[in-house]
């Protein structure tokens, strides 16, 4: 090992994400992409290591992970959340193999430190990496070479201490979009969500000079389009959300609006139309919202009270009114509900008009309120991997597990059918009064050819897209440019649907039907 050298070699490594409806991995070859989205995380720490020292990142969700390139270096770094832990245990034993030692970090290490799928790492780094008696840490014991077990932020740092991520370590091309986070911590307490637990329920924000470097530098790196704020929920804290949108929209307007931007907030933004407005200008187009249930038992159930202060179809109506176009997020199986939830939620989303709607099962993840409650009363069935679209871990409350793999199935199918979703996609755009624009790239004008071709021409679904855009274009031909990226979104909801999560659901069926009749199963 080379721990005496004060020059360092590192390697960081995105463990590869398991396909799911946020991957969007059927739609990114449209684009000329290989994934989504970056792994900001690792670029964040990245800028954070002493900066003579050598890095190099491997995102295993564009390309191979090699041994030549764990060889290469005097250590490995690897985050995660729950859905890589069984990619992070390899890596791990990969290194261990070619005598490398690993550092693991992210939310799956500070949510569940004890997990056996640590156990072959040699560091874990709990919390986050901008505290700075952490990183310091990290750093002399690294040159020293004197790794210990682990590493435990003291405290949560405020967010203007977060270096500006580094961008140039990036092969830009082989992503749909770029990321900011703004803000950590969300002041609402969901009793199945996480956030609170990881992050505080203070929401911390990065400064609008920071936030203006960062546009900077992804600005240098010759990157033109859509940029993902990732934060939890962008306006946890309206006023640092205000401050930060005047930067942006400043920033925006000195370079001629290169990027177009969206986030996540909770319902309240719809109350706000001078935060609607703020945003808009600043370049936001979309907003995604987690809705959960139309049951008011079940948000009341969850502590999502936020939800219950508002009529959520006349919420998202003035939202796209207002200029920012809805997807919503769903979950079905709350101990409030009942076999009739599946037609509720299918109403509700119909009702709503959300072409985007990502419905899982409610899961039990670590550390969560949820969790406790369920393993009090002996209804946690297994640990789970993060996957809210395969089978829960909750042994529901008024219904059979059978009854609601059943109906979250038919859901599914309702949501993506293309006929049902072009038609939801269209309402949408027809209520929207889109903001100001970006100018178009020349991979999204090529996806817009691959787009008539695979899905105009060669699709199962042909007539419902071409009647999808014909009546775009008839009815508001500058809404066209959006219409083709939600069809290309499609594409993937479609395709992932009827491929990987129907047949998954069917053999879970399976799999509980024989455990009822006492038979044997593969797992």
């Amino acid at each position: 090992m080379r721990f005496f050298e004060k020059t360092l070699k590192v390697l960081l490594v995105s463990p590869a994400s398991p396909a799911s409806y946020w991957g969007f991995q059927e739609s990114t070859w449209f684009v000329g992409a290989r994934a989504a989205h970056i792994p900001l995380p690792l670029i964040t720490l990245a800028a954070l290591l002493p900066r003579e020292w050598q890095l190099r990142l491997v995102d295993m969700n564009i390309e191979r992970l090699r041994d030549k390139d764990i060889a290469w270096a005097d250590a490995v770094m690897v985050t995660g959340m729950i859905v890589h832990k069984d990619a992070m245990k390899e890596i791990f034993a990969r290194c261990a193999a070619l005598g490398v030692p690993s550092i693991a970090g992210g939310p799956f290490v500070s949510s569940s430190p004890e997990a056996a799928e640590l156990a072959g790492a040699d560091a874990l780094v709990l919390g986050e990496a901008e505290d700075t008696e952490v990183i310091d840490r990290l750093v002399a014991d690294l040159r020293a070479g004197t790794l210990q077990r682990r590493y435990a932020a003291a405290s949560m740092p405020e967010m203007d201490s977060s270096p500006v991520p580094r961008y140039d370590l990036l092969r830009q091309r082989a992503y749909c979009a770029m990321a900011i986070q703004v803000s950590r911590g969300c002041p609402h307490r969901c009793e199945f969500c996480n956030v609170r637990m990881l992050f505080g329920r203070r929401p911390r924000y990065k400064t609008p000079e920071q936030i203006s470097a960062e546009l900077q530098a992804i600005y240098e790196t010759g990157f033109r389009g859509n940029v993902f704020f990732v934060d939890d929920n962008f306006i946890g804290d309206i006023r640092a959300a205000v401050k930060v949108l005047r930067a942006i929209s400043a920033w925006q307007q000195s370079r001629d609006r290169p990027f177009l931007f969206y986030t996540e907030a909770d319902v309240r933004l719809a109350d706000n139309d001078a935060l609607i407005q703020q945003m808009v200008e600043a370049g936001f187009f979309a907003v995604f919202t987690g809705f959960e249930s139309p049951s008011k038992e079940a948000l009341t159930e969850t502590a999502k009270t936020q939800n219950l202060k508002i009529d959520p179809v006349d919420a998202v109506r003035r939202l796209r009114d207002k200029g920012l176009l809805v997807y919503g997020g769903f979950i079905v199986g709350f101990d409030a509900d009942g076999p009739d939830i599946f037609g509720q939620t299918d109403e509700f989303i119909e009702d709503c008009r959300i072409d985007f709607a990502m419905a899982g099962m409610l899961i039990a993840i670590p550390g969560t309120p949820l969790e406790k409650r369920l393993k009090t009363e002996g209804r946690l069935l297994f640990e789970t991997d993060g996957d809210a679209f395969g089978a829960t871990n909750i042994a529901p409350k008024r219904m059979s597990r059978m009854e609601l793999l059943r109906g979250y199935r038919w859901l599914l199918k309702r949501l993506y059918d293309p006929k049902r979703f072009f038609g939801r996609a269209y309402a949408a755009l027809i209520e929207w009064r889109h903001g100001p624009k970006r100018r178009t790239t020349t991979r999204e004008y090529l996806a817009v050819i691959k787009s008539v071709i695979r899905q105009g021409i060669f699709s199962r679904y042909s007539l419902h897209y071409w009647r999808f855009m014909l009546r775009t274009l008839f009815r508001s031909p500058s809404k066209l440019g959006r219409a083709f990226a939600t069809a290309i979104s499609g594409h993937h909801f479609f395709r992932y649907t009827r491929r990987v999560v129907i047949p998954r659901l069917i053999e879970a069926e399976k799999r509980l039907l024989a455990e009822r009749n006492g038979q044997p199963t593969n797992g």
